[in-house]
């Protein structure tokens, strides 16, 4: 009879319970229930599937922290700020800090919100973040850069520089843009913009 029972379990037979144990060629109910007492199943655990096992050895995913962002009301100085203070403001992630510090330091800073409609971005929703100081401008001094100094300013084109140097020859220093008000170069938004950037000294 123990030999029977090798027999089957070498052919791929298992004993999950008592009853099974019925199953064994030869085994009479008799002897069955005179066995009973003394038959112990242990079930082994089940063995992990491949998938279980691909799993377990996966790394734990980090918990990404949100990035902090400012609460609504809050105000940002748009001439001081940097691109780290920029990318607390709702709706500002790396790109647009950037756009925002290198349009600024073309410029020389803003003088409006207003200016932001200027740069690739969703201007409309971001200025209610900001304030601008026009204090902070670095200033072009107009009677002592040159040519290329001017025309590398984003509202100031090749002839509006050239016009400034030649006025400059030839009548000195300049003094107001109200000098300019007729040349035809300009247009009164042109002055009136450009008028942030400048200085007479």
């Amino acid at each position: 009879m123990a030999g029977n029972v090798l027999q089957y379990r070498r052919k791929g037979g298992s004993f999950r319970k008592r009853e099974d144990f019925r199953k064994i060629y030869g085994l009479s109910e008799e002897k069955y229930q005179e066995l009973y007492p003394y038959i112990e199943i242990r079930v082994e655990e089940t063995p992990a599937t491949e998938m279980e096992v691909r799993e377990e050895k996966l790394p734990a995913t980090p918990l990404v922290e949100k990035p902090f962002k400012y609460e609504k009301g809050t105000l940002v100085e748009l001439n001081r700020a940097d691109t780290t203070e920029l990318k607390k403001v709702p709706g500002i992630g790396s790109v647009y800090a950037r756009r925002i510090v290198n349009y600024r330091n073309r410029l020389g800073g803003f003088y409006t919100t207003a200016q932001l409609q200027e740069i690739e971005l969703e201007a409309d929703s971001l200025v209610q973040w900001f304030t601008a100081d026009s204090t902070e401008i670095d200033r072009i001094p107009i009677n002592k850069s040159s040519i290329e100094r001017l025309r590398n300013h984003p509202y100031i084109n090749f002839y509006q520089a050239k016009a400034f140097i030649e006025h400059r020859k030839k009548r000195g220093n300049i003094r107001s843009l109200d000098e300019f008000r007729l040349y035809e170069e300009f247009t009164e938004e042109d002055l009136e913009r450009i008028s942030y950037y400048i200085r007479f000294d």
